[in-house]
């Protein structure tokens, strides 16, 4: 619309946009006089259109098998820098350069033309800012929630989400039913967990746990988050009785800070709980149906740690593998003598994701080679992996909404119920998969997930931190862990340490997750700072005409 309106105004207005005539300015031919149609239709259709806008954001993403936002990012910042020097150099444009036109300073436009234009903008302007800032209209809490938790601008209401909440409301069933019904075809179950620290997802995980069926039929679990370094001392801790509350949280601290592989503490408050959890739900147990609990990630020494052993022991790229084969380890060792033969394993994001259906030339090897695919791979139609629902990583730690918010919007409409289904036969199973980084135009969400649960609206989802005796003669020991992480993990630490000091009492902190934060910023705060900034430079020009040419 925006280039159409462009080559008409340029057309039927000789060269003059509303902004170039308030501003004195209008395009003609390369030496002079109004230039010829095809040269209008090359400026604004083929360079700047085509070439400056829908070969970067349109034509690319969908000719090579794997892209990102990212990259489409620094296209534009390409195409932009060389714009700017060839402008400084020439005095002129690449797309006026090529189409053979120019901008030029005309006569100053009459004062009315230039207060009708100026009285236009104005108008617009406030209605955009209006609409930008409708949503938020409220008290400054309110403000400040839908800023933190929601995405704006809403995903519009239409049939393709009237569909799709039409199939949640007649599909769906509870999130643990859904769990223990894919327990019917498979032995593994592998939760791909949302962001590390979001705690309300663990309030359903230990609904999961707590149910009958679990400690009856499936019993073992797995975790990421846990060194094998320190199985012993899990299994020591799920069967032991503690004198009261405060003895097990003193032990829970203990593990807990202990046995991460990757990070000198690992304060979030979901893992803390859980722990606890299975500790308590095992003491009333018997012992043929108490849950074992299996730690996969890196050996961790922390005792004689160096910054040399540890960037010599983090393995990134062969991270996955190794944690895929201490799950098949204890797996064939261990599991399959028991009675109860099936694991329900929990991986953060990329970790959890797999490929399905055979389609193994997705351009992305990094699925091919995550822990999930593993396990797939070497216990072929026995390994399920579930999505639970959370944002998109697509664009970096700029948090988006899946699907560009149609997946919430449609759960919404249904009024957010908790549910689990198969990604198989359902129309989210269809979309295109851009839940991360790089996205495969060859890939859908059937392709990565056997199913997915819905569990919470982003807006309720909240983050935990700390525990009790988190710091209790740690303080020394973690700082000289993070010195060997590095720097910046020093200081972090260090004021995380500080903020401990000056708030003592605080066993743990709640917050909203920020996952819309960045996103709003950008939409409902940069994008009206320019729309304002223009308005002053029309206000310049309204009262000022330049003399140059341009």
């Amino acid at each position: 619309m925006l280039l159409l309106y462009n080559f008409t105004l340029a057309i039927f207005v000789e060269g003059r946009t509303p902004g170039k005539t308030l501003t004195g300015l209008k395009i003609t031919a390369k030496h002079s006089g109004n230039p010829p149609l095809k040269n209008l239709f090359q400026r604004e259709f083929l360079l700047k259109g085509f070439a400056g806008l829908v070969v970067p954001a349109f034509v690319l993403p969908k000719t090579f098998p794997v892209w990102s936002p990212l990259i489409t990012t620094l296209l534009f910042m390409v195409i932009l820098l060389p714009s700017f020097f060839l402008f400084l150099l020439f005095k002129n444009t690449w797309w006026d350069l090529f189409s053979k036109t120019r901008i030029v300073k005309e006569n100053r436009p009459t004062f009315k033309c230039r207060r009708n234009i100026l009285a236009t903008m104005a108008v617009l302007i406030s209605a955009a800012l209006i609409i930008i800032f409708l949503p938020f209209a409220g008290n400054k809490a309110a403000f400040k929630t839908k800023l933190q938790s929601s995405f704006y601008p809403k995903y519009p209401v239409n049939r393709q989400t009237a569909k799709y909440a039409a199939f949640i409301r007649t599909h769906g069933r509870s999130p643990v039913d859904y769990i223990f019904d894919l327990y019917k075809k498979y032995d593994v179950v592998v939760l791909s967990e949302r962001n590390h620290p979001e705690y309300s997802q663990y309030t359903f995980i230990t609904e999961l746990l707590k149910d009958e069926r679990f400690r009856t039929n499936i019993g073992n679990l797995f975790t990421e988050q846990g060194s094998v370094s320190f199985q012993d001392s899990l299994n020591t801790y799920l069967h032991t009785s503690f004198r009261n509350e405060d003895a097990l949280n003193k032990q829970t601290a203990i593990l807990q800070r202990n046995s991460n592989a990757i990070w000198p503490l690992w304060g979030y408050t979901n893992l803390f709980d859980l722990l606890k959890t299975v500790n308590q739900l095992n003491l009333a147990l018997p012992d043929s149906n108490r849950i074992n609990w299996y730690f996969t990630d890196l050996p961790v020494h922390w005792e004689t740690m160096t910054r040399d052993n540890y960037l010599a022991g983090y393995t990134a790229l062969k991270r996955d593998s190794l944690m895929a084969m201490h799950i098949l380890q204890q797996y064939r060792q261990e599991i399959l003598t028991q009675k109860r033969k099936k694991a329900l394993v929990i991986m953060n994001s990329n970790h959890g994701f797999g490929l399905l259906n055979g389609k193994t030339d997705a351009g992305i090897k990094w699925i091919d080679s995550s822990t999930t695919h593993y396990l797939m791979k070497d216990l072929p139609s026995k390994v399920a992996n579930v999505m639970i629902n959370t944002v998109s990583l697509k664009s970096g730690w700029l948090f988006t909404p899946v699907q560009n918010g149609k997946w919430d919007a449609a759960f919404s409409m249904a009024g957010n119920p908790s549910v689990g289904f198969d990604f198989n036969g359902s129309p989210f199973g269809d979309d295109n998969w851009d839940l991360f980084y790089l996205v495969s135009n060859r890939l859908t969400y059937k392709d990565v997930f056997t199913g997915f649960i819905f569990y919470k609206p982003l807006e309720e989802q909240y983050k935990k931190n700390g525990f009790p005796h988190e710091f209790d003669n740690f303080e020394d020991s973690l700082l000289k862990r993070a010195g060997s992480v590095g720097n910046a993990e020093y200081d972090q630490n260090k004021r995380i340490i500080d903020f401990h000091h000056k708030n003592p009492q605080a066993d743990s902190e709640t917050a909203p997750m920020l996952y819309a934060l960045f996103y709003n910023v950008l939409n409902i705060l940069v994008i009206p700072f320019f729309l304002f900034l223009s308005f002053l430079v029309a206000l310049f020009f309204f009262f000022h005409h330049p003399k140059e040419i341009l």
